[in-house]
């Protein structure tokens, strides 16, 4: 029997995710599909759509057999961690036999010769990478520069949009770790066979637009319809018929403000000092951008605080997350090296799980599935501290929730999988 893994945020999952899930089986032939998804807050540091448990519910009702959390660490590091934390958990939990992920142009060989070129680094590349970041391009667009010097200016197009970069990043990973799960790319379509060309952002800018207006994120549906009392209905075109059973019920309470944020954030840039050691550093904040933010004036509003931080050469994401990394404590300590990911016992939090798949579970390797949350005690000093980030950011999540919309989600080490 062959498993296909997707790695995922489903924020929240719509009818793309359905359609990548059915062409996926249909090339591969497998049976069963397993995903790791981001759990509070996304790889931009921003809270997420829905609870985690209620989001993977919505998975599993809709094709997907188990859903495991990714741990924070590595759901909120930039694209090359986040990529290899999930590829190195799908690896050493052994089941998957396929990696699927949605592309604008599926050339598998082509990816294959970028890949290579990310993770071989070749002279030319590494030195042309250098010298356009010096020149204060951004990362993403200093890689773009350098590849397009080794490869030709042919790569561009595969390296612009989102998707193609994670797509980038996954086959690289799968070099990395030498995972022996075969890559699987499917080409990403608008209409999905539904008539709808909303991505994941789409629908939350449309439900941030009926909510509030303030809460949107970037371009926003046409205001025609705009009001809370629609929600409901514009998600059940959007999402699948499982998808949208979980989140019918509290469709106009789903948009978390970032500006939720902003109390936590205040209060430890209240604490921010002249000179912090290279491993207190928040993850992902160079000493630039720490000092930019010792300069920022309070009171301030969460979109205002990322404007005044943002340079030609940073990403609007790494800002974000370095933001929330500050506010949970995340260092530049607590990263963990390729070496430590390979060695370390990893586990994998399952959040549900279809009840005719639970035998699945059985092929995982001894003690890696947390099934019980408050008996899961690692041995390990650094997962230890791993799971103490995942706990400190569901306390932060359930807080945000309960603030703005006064919903009170359980304690998290009381929280067991969702079974369909």
């Amino acid at each position: 029997m062959s498993v296909l893994a997707v790695i995922s945020e489903y924020n929240p999952y719509h009818k793309g995710h359905a359609y990548l899930l059915e062409q996926a089986r249909e090339i591969t032939g497998a049976e069963s599909a397993v995903s790791v998804m981001s759990g509070c807050f996304s790889q931009q540091g921003l809270p997420m759509t829905l609870d985690k448990y209620l989001r993977a519910e919505a998975a599993t009702r809709s094709g997907i057999d188990l859903v495991f959390e990714l741990p924070v660490l590595f759901a909120t590091g930039s694209a090359p961690d986040f990529a290899e934390g999930a590829v190195t958990l799908l690896s050493r939990l052994s089941l998957p036999e396929y990696l699927v992920f949605g592309v604008e142009n599926p050339d598998t060989s082509a990816f294959l010769e970028i890949a290579d070129c990310i993770t071989e680094e070749p002279e030319a590349f590494r030195s042309c990478l250098q010298e356009r970041q010096k020149e204060g391009l951004s990362f993403p667009a200093a890689r773009e520069e350098a590849l397009a010097a080794v490869l030709g200016d042919s790569v561009r197009p595969l390296v612009r949009t989102p998707n193609n970069i994670l797509a980038l990043e996954y086959m690289a990973a799968l070099k990395r770790v030498g995972s022996r799960m075969k890559p699987c790319l499917v080409k990403r379509t608008a209409d999905y066979h539904s008539g709808t060309s909303a991505s994941a952002t789409g629908i939350r800018n449309r439900l941030a637009a009926m909510q509030d207006p303030s809460l949107t994120t970037g371009p926003s549906a046409e205001p025609e319809g705009n009001t809370r009392s629609d929600a409901k209905s514009y998600l059940k075109g959007e999402l699948p018929e499982g998808s949208y059973t979980v989140y019918q019920p509290c469709a106009d309470q789903l948009i978390l403000s970032p500006d939720g944020l902003m109390p936590y954030l205040a209060a430890r840039m209240l604490e921010l000092t002249d000179a912090p050691s290279p491993d207190s550093l928040p993850l992902g904040m160079t000493p630039e951008m720490y000092q930019r933010l010792r300069k920022q004036s309070l009171p301030v509003d969460y979109e205002t605080l990322v404007e005044g931080m943002k340079r030609k050469n940073e990403t609007r994401g790494r800002i974000t997350r370095s933001l929330l990394h500050l506010i949970l404590g995340v260092t530049e300590g607590d990263r963990l090296s390729r070496e430590e990911r390979c060695m370390l016992p990893l586990y994998l939090n399952l959040l549900s799980a279809r009840r005719e798949s639970t035998h699945l579970l059985r092929l995982a390797p001894e003690g890696m599935i947390i099934t019980r949350n408050a008996a899961f005690h690692p041995e390990e000093r650094k997962l230890q501290r791993l799971w103490e980030l995942d706990l400190k950011a569901s306390r932060l999540y359930n807080q945000l929730m309960f603030s703005a919309h006064g919903i009170e989600l359980p304690e998290e080490l009381r929280r067991t999988p969702a079974m369909v």
